[in-house]
């Protein structure tokens, strides 16, 4: 099981976007030191409270002051984009990075990003399926052409600058639905649960080892689920110092329940209309208990990972350290506790049990088939 950080950028009061951005990379850089091993950004647009129209650019940034940290987005929205810039953009950034890209590809989620595009949500599975397919060819195919539904392309020259990865970055994908968790298996990708009940990651992981095997490939973890993490000295202190931030940082399924609620979600995105108001609705002492966030001593948050560890295969735990406006000092003092007194721990009981597997960043996914808002 991999330690990853899923890295929101959540404005803080009193701090400019300059130094925001200064502040995010600088967490990116302490994430190496600490021995975390994936940071993933995610994509909005026209969002006061998530200004990252390109995940891509975080990546940039980040490349320059890390070298072992394995950098990606979760996810580039495929739909708004034409998707040989999509393709090329990565071989740039798997450059960049010096083969450290993972590529995190998705359809979508919030209506009003599809409105601002004017591309109809409905459409979006069939637009990222055909995005899926061109980009593939345009990191294989040295010539081609391609006229589909959404997107044409005459590819006449070969890809430059071309990857570093072979055959190509892995994907990492967010599949919530049945249809999207079927295509990630039958492509053996790894693939995200969204602050999901361990309960739904213990079906939909059997949907999918199902499907992986019979579609002939190995069985193989590829479940990696976000959580919200912050630990303290003690259980009281941290939901103290936590619960103002999580509750700012979790009004973000209140918005998705008010779309719910208006009718802007499509007929298959039938997961998120159920998960979000389910969320919203859940109290904070709940939301601990049911384990889908993480608050409290080294202890309590050891105690947690391992519960999950018991019932699920995992491929990554990604950590969201940072809720809201969460002070900077905040944010790094709890990875700080977490990589100094959870995760040896972790690693001591994945061990024990036959799961621990190397660790070494640049040695994982450079193979695979492996795409917070961007279900499939």
């Amino acid at each position: 099981m991999r330690f990853a950080i899923w890295s929101p950028t959540n404005p803080r009061a009193g701090v400019s976007h300059v130094e925001l951005f200064r502040q995010q990379i600088r967490e990116v850089e302490i994430a190496e030191e600490l021995g975390f091993q994936n940071v993933w950004f995610y994509e909005h647009h026209l969002s006061a409270t998530a200004p990252v129209p390109s995940p891509n650019l975080m990546i940039a940034a980040a490349a320059r002051s890390t070298s072992r940290i394995r950098l990606g987005a979760m996810v580039n929205i495929l739909p708004y984009r034409n998707p040989l810039l999509v393709a090329e953009e990565a071989a740039m950034l798997d450059v960049l990075t010096d083969g450290r890209l993972d590529m995190g590809i998705g359809r979508g989620l919030r209506p009003v990003e599809f409105d601002a595009f004017c591309v109809p949500q409905a459409d979006s599975r069939e637009m990222f399926l055909e995005s899926m397919q061109i980009i593939r060819r345009v990191w294989t195919d040295e010539n081609f052409k391609f006229s589909g539904k959404y997107y044409k392309i005459n590819k006449n020259a070969p890809l430059s600058p071309s990857l570093v990865q072979r055959p190509h970055p892995p994907f990492l994908i967010s599949a919530q639905s049945p249809e999207s968790i079927r295509f990630a298996a039958e492509n053996d990708m790894p693939f995200a649960q969204i602050d999901a009940l361990i309960e739904d990651c213990e079906r939909d992981q059997r949907f999918y080892r199902n499907i992986q095997i019979a579609s002939g490939h190995k069985p193989a973890s590829r479940l990696f689920i976000t959580r919200e993490i912050y630990v303290a000295d003690t259980d009281a202190r941290a939901r103290q110092e936590a619960l103002p931030y999580l509750l700012q940082y979790w009004d973000l399924w209140g918005r998705y329940t008010q779309f719910v609620r208006e009718g802007r979600m499509p007929d298959d995105y039938d997961v998120w209309s159920k998960r979000a108001p389910m969320l919203h609705a859940m109290e904070f002492d709940e939301l601990i208990e049911r384990g889908l966030v993480m608050i409290g001593s080294a202890e309590t948050v050891c105690r947690r990972i391992i519960e999950h560890i018991d019932r699920l295969d995992l491929y990554a735990l990604a950590g969201v350290f940072k809720f809201g406006g969460m002070p900077y000092d905040m944010v790094i003092r709890s990875m700080r506790a977490f990589s100094a007194r959870v995760m040896p721990e972790i690693r001591q009981a994945l061990a024990a049990s036959g799961q621990h597997r190397e660790s070494r960043a640049p040695a994982v996914g450079r193979s695979l088939v492996m795409t917070r808002e961007g279900d499939v």
